[in-house]
């Protein structure tokens, strides 16, 4: 599924892939959500409740680019940088920005994530 990400003034296009977390996600848009920087490798925020990973494998290994959810904490998370496989992690996208502005991307920060089209 194709998608958008309003950042500030800058429109972002996107995708959702094809697995059963990213269509939970799919069935929240649009939405806006504020995130913050987690631990230089990612930001993140919360989401409005907690997803089924029951049909997904239990640990992934995100890229830099990567839309992700982290099933713990009920978390969007956009990486930019590589944290490695760890249990919880699901990969459910990608973005179309350069990672460097990912990177630099203020605490707080606002995006809006629609379908495109």
């Amino acid at each position: 599924m194709k998608i958008t990400l309003n950042i500030g003034d800058d429109q972002v296009s996107g995708e959702l892939y094809d697995n059963p977390v990213a269509d939970q996600i799919a069935e929240l848009l649009p939405m806006e959500t504020d995130f913050d920087d987690f631990h230089d490798q990612e930001t993140l925020s919360r989401l409005p409740h907690p997803l089924d990973v029951s049909a997904v494998p239990r640990a992934d290994e995100p890229k830099p680019g990567e839309i992700g959810c982290y099933a713990p904490e009920s978390s969007l998370v956009l990486y930019y940088a590589s944290p490695g496989r760890w249990p919880g992690l699901v990969r459910i996208g990608r973005i179309d920005l350069p990672v460097e502005q990912l990177r630099a991307l203020p605490d707080g920060t606002r995006i809006a994530f629609a379908a495109a089209g």
